[in-house]
């Protein structure tokens, strides 16, 4: 299994219609031997009922199938604790 760390920052949050919100997230992803894969922003949708990242922007930064899975997961599980105070 490929090792890859992740780097999240919340830069910038703004409502959207029906009570959504849209954040904005810095995002850094590292391999453990290639080193920097992708530095960019990313978007989240946050609704009532969750936190979803936008995938049209999450398959314009990773080609790949099983990390562009894998990103989503992280981006999910560091901004669902911020949510509430977005």
């Amino acid at each position: 299994m490929e090792e890859y760390s992740f780097r999240f920052h919340i830069t910038d949050s703004y409502p959207l219609e029906n009570g959504k919100m849209e954040a904005v997230v810095r995002t850094k992803i590292k391999h453990a031997e290639r080193g920097s894969l992708y530095e960019g922003y990313l978007r989240v949708h946050i609704t009532k009922i969750g936190v979803f990242p936008v995938a049209k922007d999450i398959a314009e930064a990773i080609s790949i199938r099983s990390l562009r899975q894998q990103l989503a997961a992280e981006l999910k599980r560091y901004v669902r604790p911020h949510r509430n105070f977005l």
